[in-house]
């Protein structure tokens, strides 16, 4: 299995979109892009669920998608708020 993740919510909060769901990591994988469907990320943040260790995820932003930096086999929740 390789890097996934889910879309399990999206909501409007305002002016801006929220979204969530999951991702997963096979042993040997680190990460990979999530698709958001915004336009735009302005916050995004993880919540891990398995206890891999350190690195702590990292992330970066372009347009609507987010290329998540985990520990090798890390899974966890993942949220995005944006236009």
């Amino acid at each position: 299995m390789a890097f996934a993740y889910t879309v399990d919510f999206t909501t409007n909060v305002g002016s801006l979109r929220f979204v969530g769901g999951t991702y997963t990591n096979a042993d040997i994988d680190s990460g990979g892009a999530i698709i958001t469907g915004l336009g735009v990320v302005r916050a995004f943040s993880t919540i891990p669920t398995s206890h891999v260790g350190l690195p702590v995820p990292k992330y970066s932003a372009s347009e609507g998608t987010v290329t998540l930096v985990t520990a090798n086999g890390a899974d966890g929740n993942w949220s995005a708020m944006g236009t």
